[in-house]
């Protein structure tokens, strides 16, 4: 056994000690004892609390999800819950024991075996008895179970996502510590403005929070609070710093150079684990095309035949078709956004202010309007009482009041023009926020629709579609879908090559900030330099960082103002960075120098994961093609024959062993296109969902994948 396997049997016979320390040995436990824990804490938490080493596990679980409770109680919840599950599943028992009764499916049941006596006899009596009672039993027994050991594992599964996103955030926290550390700060400042840091640092910031806590609150010295967050990290890449951490302390060795060491160390080890995440990512991509794609089509294949043969098939078609397919796709997306969670960054708001430069289009709308209402208001309430002659309404106002009337002047006339400014792009909006170009697009479809069936072009009924399944279709489906997925795809688009373009150009922003930094060049004119040989967004708002330093002659918050400007998570955390750092030094170009490498090693792992997983998008629309040609040819090479030869076979009598002449062909026909549009669809927004990880990403392929089954159906 080597030293890490030490070391990590050693931390979790810690984790025991912590979450056992409040319990008692259950072999210790007298009789008495156990009389007393059952009138303490009732018999069924008393059970779990006698029995510490059976569930030591799930407190560690619990401990490092940082649940904040006890496993004996914990699974006291569990167990109520488990019961109240098996209630709803006799319910759902007795229900579903009834739906068989009418259905006569129980009624058929007849004895599979030879054996024949008094018993079988009585259980065939009956069986409508016996049969309800083990449906019941069994979904009872699985609701339970499944509510039981879900709650059991929950904790685990927490745990495993606060792991990936420590080993993912940990190298840019360390280098946000070296950032601070670098300028001066000591490590106990440090880890308190770290722990601070939630929103930009996510998992790693909660870590040390509660080395900050068990400092201030509870007295304790920072290396027993390192101690404690160490025996409870629910990642060994963090247990393994802190333990350098705590050497480097107690040798009393330069912290500074420590953490510079340590930054392309967890460099690596946060490579090596998103190398994982995208090989979990090809597997599951291999598997929808399995699920998705080979898996309806033997379905439907068989369903097909079988009526065919006389069965009536096409309620099963139709649940398959939009019930069993869209809920699957949209669980796979969930599963696969759940399994994301850790590799996402969220979008972070530095400025604890409100600025006019940094608010939204949509919060200036509200306010322009307030302020309109409120001026509107005053002058009424001026002419009011200048009619009447209330007193005082003639007298000179203080200065301070003079003051602040001229303030909320100036407010409001900057927020009236820079609305202006901000609209003079018809879709300034809609560029910041996407989404939005639904409160648009949604009435213009319904409009769409609405004006196609009171035109009398269509009718909104199932008799519509099966009179002209295609044409149909093509207006009250597709051409919808286009009005609402093609203006946001747009949009997405574009704020998505924006992002990419300041992620890329950021670096080599801040390297000339730095480089011009040292030569002596003052901040404002660096950045009007830089600004010079910049473009597209970044030259613009170099330009207003600068203004806004020669006017407020504060650096730190005019690049927090900056970062809120641009709405890039990437620029957020390296600005937060950049902000703190000069806080603590003086030496700009170093710390513009380390958000630089800092933010491009975080393009350069996002770069990774697109070129890696570009490939299982081929994977996923090929499997979708493969899809769409065997519908198509089901429906040319199957299911029109079959419809010419039963409308040939009208009023012929000829025995024949198949019948053809009851088989629903434009019902099955609708469903084959149906079924390939959502195919398409929600192929596309799994392949947006690998390469970006956004789903609206993959609008751009779920269109082009919906134009492709249209034409190949309209065509055939």
């Amino acid at each position: 056994m080597g030293a890490d396997e030490y070391r990590r049997d050693d931390r979790r016979r810690e984790q025991t000690d912590v979450g056992f320390r409040q319990h008692r040995d259950a072999e210790a436990v007298k009789p008495e004892d156990s009389d007393e824990f059952r009138r303490q804490y009732g018999r069924l938490r008393s059970y779990y609390r006698l029995r510490p080493k059976r569930y030591q596990d799930l407190q560690r679980w619990l401990n490092q999800a940082r649940f904040g409770t006890n496993y004996d109680a914990y699974l006291e919840r569990s167990a109520l819950y488990a019961i109240a599950a098996a209630v709803f599943g006799v319910v759902v028992g007795i229900v579903t024991t009834t739906a068989l009764v009418e259905a006569g499916v129980i009624a058929s049941l007849s004895n599979p075996l030879s054996v024949r006596g008094g018993v079988t006899a009585y259980l065939g009596a009956n069986r409508v008895l016996f049969a309800g009672a083990a449906v019941t039993i069994v979904t009872a027994v699985l609701f339970a179970a499944g509510t039981w050991y879900a709650r059991y594992y929950y904790p685990r599964s927490v745990v495993g996502t606060r792991r990936r996103n420590i080993d993912v955030t940990l190298p840019h926290a360390i280098t946000f510590m070296y950032a601070l550390s670098y300028g001066g700060m000591d490590i106990v400042e440090v880890i308190k403005v770290l722990g601070e840091s939630q929103d930009t640092y996510g998992e790693v910031a909660n870590e040390f929070q509660m080395v900050v806590r068990d400092v201030d609150l509870f007295g304790n010295d920072l290396y027993t609070a390192l101690q404690n967050a160490r025996n409870l990290a629910p990642s060994d890449n963090l247990e393994q710093f802190v333990d350098d951490l705590l050497s480097v302390l107690d040798a009393g060795g330069d912290v500074t150079v420590f953490l510079e060491d340590q930054t392309d160390t967890y460099l690596e080890e946060a490579r090596d684990e998103q190398t994982a995440f995208i090989e979990t990512l090809s597997l599951l991509s291999e598997v929808f095309v399995v699920l998705f794609v080979a898996a309806p089509l033997f379905l439907i294949v068989i369903l097909i035949v079988m009526s065919l043969l006389g069965a009536q098939t096409l309620a099963q078609v139709t649940a398959l078709v939009y019930a069993v397919l869209p809920l699957a796709m949209l669980a796979f997306l969930v599963l696969l956004d759940a399994l994301s969670s850790p590799f996402t960054q969220a979008a972070v708001t530095l400025e604890e202010r409100h600025h006019v430069t940094t608010d939204g289009v949509g919060r200036l709308m509200v306010l322009v309007v307030r302020d309109g209402i409120l001026a509107a208001a005053e002058r009424v309430w001026a002419d009011v009482s200048a009619v009447l002659e209330l007193d005082g309404y003639d007298d000179e106002p203080d200065e301070e009041a003079r003051i602040a009337a001229q303030r909320t002047a100036y407010l409001r006339h900057r927020r009236r023009q820079y609305l202006r400014s901000s609209l003079e792009s018809p879709f300034a909006v809609f560029d910041r926020s996407p989404p939005l170009t639904l409160l648009v697009t949604v009435p213009l479809a319904a409009l769409w629709v609405a004006a196609t069936v009171t035109t009398g072009t269509f009718e909104l009924s199932r008799d519509a579609f099966l009179a002209a399944p295609r044409r149909a279709t093509l207006w009250l489906v597709v051409v919808p879908m286009f009005l609402l997925t093609v203006p946001l795809s747009l949009f997405v688009e574009r704020k998505t090559r924006r992002e990419r373009h300041i992620a890329r150009q950021f670096p080599d922003t801040m390297n000339a900030l730095s480089s011009a930094n040292k030569m002596g060049v003052p901040t404002t004119e660096a950045l009007g330099l830089v600004a010079k040989w910049s473009s597209g967004p970044i030259e613009r708002e170099l330009r207003k960082v600068r203004n806004d330093i020669e006017w407020n002659h504060d650096t730190s918050r005019a690049l927090r103002a900056f970062a809120d400007r641009l709405r890039v998570p990437q620029l957020s955390r390296a600005m937060k960075l950049i902000a703190e750092g000069m806080r603590s030094s003086s030496d700009l170009a170093r710390v513009l120098s380390i958000a630089a490498d800092d933010t491009r090693n975080r393009f350069r792992i996002e770069q990774q994961r697109r070129r890696e997983l570009s490939s299982y998008v081929a994977v996923v629309i090929i499997g979708f093609l493969v899809y769409l040609l065997v519908v198509t040819m089901l429906t040319r090479s199957y299911l029109q024959p079959v419809a010419e030869a039963s409308g040939a076979a009208t009023g012929v009598d000829v025995e024949a062993p198949i019948s053809i002449s009851n088989l629903p062909v434009s019902a099955y026909e609708t469903l084959f296109f149906h079924s390939a549009i959502i195919q398409a669809f929600g192929s596309g927004l799994l392949a947006g969902k690998l390469v970006d990880n956004n789903a609206f990403g993959g609008l751009k392929y779920g269109i082009l994948l919906v134009l492709v089954s249209t034409a190949a159906f309209l065509l055939i």
